[in-house]
């Protein structure tokens, strides 16, 4: 099809080019005949033939018109194809369906090393020496509320249907396992990013927690990250997509 719709548009250019030609050569030559038969023409002759002349350098004219008409149409519909292309881009990137590049942070989180040592443990609360669920999802929520573009953990790309929770001591996110360590990575500006993680409530437990019980929790900005696509399969249990039409003759 875009092969056929390329064809097209040469072939009117083609045209386009060939009546230019024809025009100025129709024009020159029966000027030259004028001035070659106006020794032995009469004025009728001669008025015939420049009227002659004008009725076809006007036909020209007029198909010249149509075929600009037809090129203009054509390079019109190639914008609104690029146009196109440009905007289903930037769906797939939000929806998370590609993979992208850029500035940002990256988010690290461990168990304590301390974790090990039972009868550590035995003396405070275990589940202040490990990294939990709710952790990641907090961050996760600041970094978006903070204008993060693309988001993922352990190259998990996360989408508005992804799910981060606890299935007894295993963390899993898109309904896969993940492993410690934790690397939680977003692609936006830095500064806003890791000023957004600072100012965050979990941002000050965490640090609580690093100070007193070991665990890991770094915040770092990068200059360039790279983030893998969403792999799963998008699902939608309620939501289902409404025609222009039918949005139109819902509205009060």
């Amino acid at each position: 099809m875009q092969w056929n719709r390329r064809n097209q548009a040469i072939a009117v250019v083609t045209l386009v080019c060939f009546f230019i030609g024809l025009s100025t050569t129709v024009q020159w030559r029966t000027q030259t005949e004028i001035v070659r038969q106006s020794s032995a023409a009469s004025v009728d002759e001669l008025t015939a033939t420049l009227i002659q002349t004008e009725r076809s350098k006007e036909a020209l004219a007029a198909q010249l018109m149509e075929l600009k008409g037809q090129l203009a149409k054509y390079r019109e519909g190639e914008n609104s194809k690029q146009a196109l292309q440009q905007s289903l881009e930037k769906t797939r990137i939000t929806a998370g369906l590609t993979r992208v590049e850029g500035p940002g942070i990256v988010i690290t989180l461990n168990d304590s090393p301390r974790a090990q040592q039972l009868e550590t443990i035995r003396k405070d609360d275990p589940n202040n020496y490990y990294i939990h669920d709710a952790y990641l999802r907090e961050l996760v929520n600041t970094l978006w509320t903070g204008g993060a573009e693309a988001i993922s953990i352990n190259d998990q790309r996360l989408i508005s249907t992804s799910e981060i929770f606890c299935g007894g001591t295993t963390i899993f996110v898109n309904g896969e396992y993940i492993t410690p360590p934790f690397v939680i990575s977003a692609v936006g500006d830095p500064k806003t990013l890791t000023a957004s993680v600072n100012m965050a409530m979990t941002t000050l437990f965490l640090k609580n927690l690093r100070q007193q019980y070991g665990i890991v929790f770094d915040v770092v900005p990068s200059d360039r990250i790279d983030l893998p696509p969403y792999r799963g399969e998008v699902k939608f249990q309620y939501a289902k997509a409404v025609q222009d039409d039918q949005a139109a003759g819902t509205q009060p």
